[in-house]
């Protein structure tokens, strides 16, 4: 018996639930749930949620981005980075978590989508080294 992948249910999720609201709502939901727990899939429910986010942000067009640096970062800087990333990936909104990182030395990583952009100093001096040791 095939398996079933959390992304194709939350894809299915998302498409019985997409305009829908009240009682529509209600009802699109609760037979997902019952589905979920008729294929023994609760277990699975963070993954499946996680996966549900990915697709609404995608189809509105806004892009989640992880920024880790030593410090908390300023409004002004994280207001550039979104302005950045808005226009990297033309997306209609950023949303951007920080984290703190003691492990870093200086400057930031930004992970959004697929990509990871390692602005930090530690990276930098990471590829400093390398290029002496080759050349």
């Amino acid at each position: 018996m095939p398996t079933i992948s959390t992304k194709n249910v939350a894809q299915a999720i998302y498409a019985a639930a997409k305009d829908k609201s009240g009682d529509e709502l209600t009802r699109a939901m609760a037979n997902a749930v019952e589905f979920l727990a008729k294929k023994n899939l609760l277990s699975k429910a963070p993954k499946i949620l996680e996966d549900l986010e990915n697709i609404h942000n995608a189809d509105q067009g806004i892009v989640s981005a992880k920024v880790s640096s030593k410090t908390p970062l300023t409004k002004y800087t994280i207001d550039e980075i979104r302005h950045i990333l808005k226009s990297r990936y033309k997306a209609n909104e950023i949303v951007v978590h920080e984290k703190e990182d003691k492990s870093l030395l200086g400057g930031i990583r930004i992970e959004a989508k697929d990509e990871i952009i390692d602005l930090s100093l530690k990276n930098k001096l990471n590829k400093l080294h390398n290029y002496l040791l080759t050349n």
